[in-house]
Formats: C-alpha cells, sequence, structure tokens
C-alpha cells in the first residue's frame, strides 16, 4: 500500500502532489501501517489519521511511529505504548522505549531495569538485564554482569558480544529474579494438609490478539518445574487447569499424572462466560485488568471477584482434605485469589511463574501463606 507522504515544509500530508486534509501542524512525520502518522502541534504531539483527525484527545510531549501497530508516546513522567486506538498496551511505565521491532521492543524501567516487551504489553522473557538493545534477525544485545552478550527470543543466552557503537546512556539497575519460596514456606509450618495453588511455569509470551490456549511452557520452565518437584515431599494428588502449559506444569512438579480442573482454568471458577472472557483478554492487559477487578470492577463474562474466590476456596478445600495437593492455575485467578484473602492490591507487583500460594489446614482450621505473610480463612 502506498501511504502519503509529509509535505516538503513537513506541515501537513500530500498524496500526488496534493493536500489529503485541511489542518496544518508545526511537524508531520510519515504515515506508518495501519494507517496513522506522528504530528505535532501547539498543543502537544499525538498521531492522526488520513482525513487529519487525532486519533485520540490526549496530548503528549513526544510520539514515536507506529510499528506493529502500537507506539510509543512519552509524558512528564515516562513513556508508555498505545495500540492502534489509541490504548495503552499495560500499565508500565517507562524510562526509555524504543520502536517496535519483530514484535519486540526494547525498555528500560527505573526500578528493574531493562528488558524486552511484546505487542501486548507482556516481558518477552522472564529476566532484566542492564541494557538491552532492539532485536534483529532473531537475536538481541544484552548487558548483565558479565558484559555485553547475545539472547534469542527465548532470553537464552547465545554467546559475549561486543559493545553496540551507540550513543545510547547505559543503565546502571538490575533486579534478580525473585526467587521461589514455595518449598520454602511449607517446611516452615505445621500442617494435616496443604494445598499448593501455583501459576504455571514460564511459557511462550502473548503477542496482542493472539489466543492464548495454545502457549506452552519453555525448556526453561520445564526445567524450574522440575526443580521445584524435587524440593517438595511427595505431592498425593495433582489438579490443573485444562491448558497445556498447565497440565505440563503440574505434571513436571508433582511427577505424576494431573486431573483436568475447569475451576483452575478454562474457564476456571471465576468466569461464567469464556467466550466474553477469552476475547476481552485478547485486547486487554491481564495484570491491568486483574488490578482493576481487585478494586471491585466488572469484566466481561467475569463473576464478581467475591463469589469467584468463594467459589475456587471451596473446590481447593474439598480437594486438599489430605496429604499435599497441587493445583496449577493461571496469573489472573491467582492474583486475584491471593488478593481477595489478603488484601494485597498486586499494585506494581504481580504472581511469578510458579509463584502462588499454600492454604494449610490444621483440624478443621485453615489459613492462607504466601510470599508477603498469612491469613486465616473462613
Amino acid at each position: 500500500m502506498e501511504f502519503p507522504l509529509p509535505s516538503a515544509d513537513k506541515t501537513h500530508h500530500v498524496f500526488d502532489g496534493s493536500p489529503i486534509y485541511e489542518p496544518r501542524f508545526l511537524e508531520v512525520r510519515e504515515f506508518r501501517f495501519p494507517g496513522l502518522a506522528a504530528v505535532r502541534d501547539e498543543s502537544g504531539a499525538y498521531h492522526i489519521d488520513f482525513f487529519g483527525r487525532p486519533l485520540y484527545v490526549e496530548r503528549y510531549e513526544k510520539v514515536g511511529d507506529f510499528s506493529d501497530s502500537t507506539a510509543w508516546v512519552k509524558t512528564a513522567d515516562g513513556f508508555f505504548y498505545i495500540d492502534e486506538n489509541g490504548s495503552r498496551i499495560n500499565a508500565e511505565t517507562y524510562t526509555s522505549a524504543s520502536d517496535f521491532s519483530e514484535k519486540t521492543a526494547a525498555v528500560y524501567h527505573a526500578v528493574c531495569g531493562a528488558t524486552h516487551i511484546t505487542t501486548a504489553g507482556e516481558m518477552l522473557y522472564n529476566d532484566w538485564y542492564y541494557d538491552v538493545r532492539p532485536f534483529a534477525d532473531g537475536k538481541a544485545l544484552v548487558r548483565d554482569d558479565a558484559g555485553w552478550q547475545y539472547i534469542n527470543r527465548g532470553g537464552e543466552l547465545l554467546g559475549p558480544a561486543e559493545a553496540p557503537a551507540d550513543d545510547l546512556s547505559r543503565g546502571s539497575v538490575r533486579i534478580e529474579p525473585r526467587k521461589n519460596r514455595i518449598a520454602e514456606l511449607l517446611a516452615g509450618h505445621q500442617y494435616d494438609s496443604a494445598v499448593l495453588l501455583l501459576r504455571h511455569a514460564e511459557r511462550e509470551p502473548f503477542y496482542r490478539g493472539e489466543p492464548g490456549v495454545g502457549k506452552l511452557v519453555t525448556a526453561r520452565g520445564e526445567k524450574t518445574a522440575k526443580a521445584l518437584g524435587a524440593s517438595l515431599p511427595k505431592i498425593t494428588a495433582a489438579y490443573a487447569s485444562p491448558m497445556p502449559r498447565c497440565m505440563r506444569t503440574a505434571e513436571l512438579i508433582a511427577g505424576i499424572a494431573p486431573e483436568a480442573d475447569t475451576l483452575l482454568g478454562d474457564p476456571g471458577a471465576f468466569i461464567f462466560d469464556n467466550a466474553k472472557s477469552q476475547e476481552f483478554y485478547q485486547t486487554t492487559s491481564t495484570a491491568s485488568a486483574i488490578r482493576s477487578y481487585i478494586k471491585g470492577a466488572e469484566l466481561p463474562g467475569h463473576y464478581p471477584i467475591t463469589e469467584g474466590v468463594n467459589r475456587l476456596l471451596a473446590h481447593l478445600k474439598a480437594v486438599g482434605k489430605n496429604g499435599i495437593t497441587l493445583c496449577v492455575t493461571h496469573d489472573a485467578f491467582a492474583a486475584a485469589f491471593i488478593a481477595e484473602c489478603t488484601g494485597y492490591d498486586f499494585s506494581g507487583d504481580w504472581v511469578d511463574f510458579m509463584d502462588g500460594c499454600i492454604l494449610l489446614r490444621e483440624g478443621d482450621n485453615w489459613r492462607l501463606v504466601w510470599r508477603e505473610g498469612e491469613v486465616s480463612l473462613p
């Protein structure tokens, strides 16, 4: 498709030498798929369509060009990304952000460091670095304590590399992945029976508009799931969301075949209309949606959060009366359950892969234990 071009004075766009709209701007840049251009006028920076109409009402300090139907914008607080409707793709704000390339972007976070994200706004892999550069031909430069290295899209190190010949700033912040404390917490408590409610192991990344049903556990996820299983006492029963990544995680941790459990996912205890919820999550950040759900928002196809938690809690108690029971679910459900039971709102935090909580029974009494503390359960 041939797009209109900026005029010679860069105040508007022309096609075959003629203006395509009436407004004039201080500056315009080239149109990018899906037919949007970055412009600037006295009100600020924003994007327009072929008719010169603003895509949204907001105005920014700077905006990037669209690529992979996504663009960065800059406010006084930092950078974030919007989609072709002008909506944020996630709730994160960054100190630096690149254009998307190969459906990924290089970002810098003030607290965590640098990483790559997908068009769905989630991390491409589960690591942070001091520095990263955009992907090209399936690999990217990153810098950790060992220096500059190449990684592939799975986050696997490919070997050392020369420092890039650019004048981009160098980062000084990098957080290490949070230690999984499930085995430690279980060993530190007395109980008659226990239920481990965990998110699945690391999976393939999501991209905006793609269904998540077929995403599988990565090779790194399989390795860490086996390691967690080896650190736990014998698991007497295992249940999992029917989605393959959850079933595989449960099998690797427990060492036994899990039972598919539709209250843990597909659809899950929180969902009454699976089609509506799946459509919703294809275009909405899971973490952003669940944080609003925790605060009382209604989500398409979802029960009210209290009702969903009560349904899941009753089920976990029913399957966890003896020994140690493993239940593998999804981040959305684990976060909603923990938040409603503990009051933790997950602002600036999230449920890591294979993170979750433990329900402990002593006699007729139940309590929830997790990395932030413990509470009694009804």
